[in-house]
């Protein structure tokens, strides 16, 4: 979504992978604009909001996650913006358009609001970014994040930490001004990124067990703790192959892959998901950024002993460097040496690097197993000893 406000994808209807239309002649209707309001498991029934009501065998819970909303006055003024789906996409762009906005403010440092900032910048609109924390996207290594806020400063994307927005109002111009603990701020319109919760109202309404997390708790093959009535994506956990536990991490490709194992266990053929390994990576401005497994944090979290190390090295082979640094992060466990977790970061390679991080995790890899991967070599996309070669051995001999 970032990309098509930012005009990149030029077309909203590239977003769109299948129309009510097109699900139509594969013989599935599609109904749009209708609510789910009551589930009578007694009678096999889903209430809907058109007053009518639709038979089940089978009954799958998708109902994603919602945006959290800003709790303070004026968070309910036109101009101020959740991005969750492709709706409030183009709710967001039109009013840029039509309002001729020149300022915005996101609230929150995650990493939607870094790639909104590059679409904003793209359009020339000066923006700035304001979180409660001292650095944004706290999964990443301080040391990463300093790297990523150079980056937004050197693209002339004002940087507000440790900033709390007290109250939004209406500006004497017709725009917005924000007033926060440190002073006002003016915008012509603002974007609140501060998190998401999993929407599970209608699922406990009927008494599906939740998991630890508050979400949906559900099984390898999707189902829930009622027989016939599956969960996938945003609203339900996902196994951890690394932690060994069912978290919640709503990504749009963890519920596809989760809505394909549900689908195929409902047709009658025997599916599981066997879980994920957190992989995540965004982009902002020149920064490739990229993490998979866990955090030094999680890892004590869930039992091990983690220790880590981080180098700068280069993304492609030293003969033809122009001095391009590439930042790789491990964190390892002290008493098994397995794999628990990496971060990259550059301005090329980086996620590249963060696949084959992600598959040593998947396929739990020790770091003397990591420093002495087979990664393909050649000069322009890395050196005979690979970064992730150098920082899994220099991990290695911290152990």
């Amino acid at each position: 979504m970032p990309y098509y406000i930012g005009d990149v994808i030029k077309d909203y209807k590239r977003l769109v992978i299948r129309t009510p239309e097109e699900f139509g002649k594969t013989g599935i209707e599609v109904k749009i604009r209708t609510r789910a309001l009551d589930i009578d498991l007694r009678k096999g029934l889903v209430h809907l909001s058109d007053d009518s009501s639709i038979p089940y065998d089978f009954l799958v819970m998708a109902t994603g996650a919602e945006a959290v909303r800003l709790d303070i006055p004026g968070a309910d003024l036109e101009g101020v913006f959740v991005l969750r789906n492709l709706t409030d996409a183009l709710r967001f762009k039109s009013y840029l358009n039509e309002h001729n906005c020149r300022k915005a403010v996101l609230i929150g440092g995650g990493f939607i609001a870094m790639e909104m900032c590059e679409a904003l910048r793209n359009l020339g609109i000066e923006t700035t970014v304001m979180i409660r924390g001292c650095r944004p996207v706290t999964r990443w290594d301080p040391e990463f994040t300093n790297l990523i806020v150079e980056e937004l400063k050197q693209n002339d994307v004002t940087f507000l930490p440790e900033t709390k927005p007290l109250s939004i109002e209406r500006g004497t111009n017709g725009g917005l001004v924000l007033n926060t603990d440190k002073g006002e701020v003016a915008a012509d319109i603002v974007l609140s990124g501060v998190g998401i919760h999993s929407s599970t109202k209608l699922a406990k309404a009927i008494g599906l067990e939740m998991g630890a997390s508050g979400a949906i708790k559900v099984d390898h093959r999707q189902r829930t703790s009622i027989e016939g009535i599956y969960a996938v994506g945003d609203c339900c956990e996902v196994f951890h192959k690394v932690a060994g536990r069912w978290v919640y991490l709503p990504l749009g490709d963890i519920a596809n892959k989760q809505g394909r194992v549900a689908g195929q266990n409902i047709g009658g053929h025997m599916a599981e998901f066997p879980g994920v390994v957190g992989a995540q990576s965004f982009k902002v401005f020149d920064l490739e950024v990229g993490a998979a497994g866990l955090t030094e944090d999680e890892a004590v979290r869930y039992g091990f002993q983690p220790v880590s190390t981080m180098i700068w090295g280069l993304p492609i082979g030293r003969p033809m460097s122009r001095g391009e640094k590439l930042g790789v992060k491990l964190i390892a466990d002290k008493t098994s040496g397995r794999l628990l977790g990496g971060q990259c970061i550059g301005e090329k390679g980086a996620i590249q690097r963060t696949f084959a991080l992600s598959v040593a995790l998947w396929s739990e890899l020790s770091i003397d197993e990591v420093g002495y991967l087979d990664l393909p070599y050649s000069p322009p996309f890395g050196g005979a000893w690979d970064a992730i070669h150098v920082v899994a051995q220099s991990l290695r001999a911290r152990m």
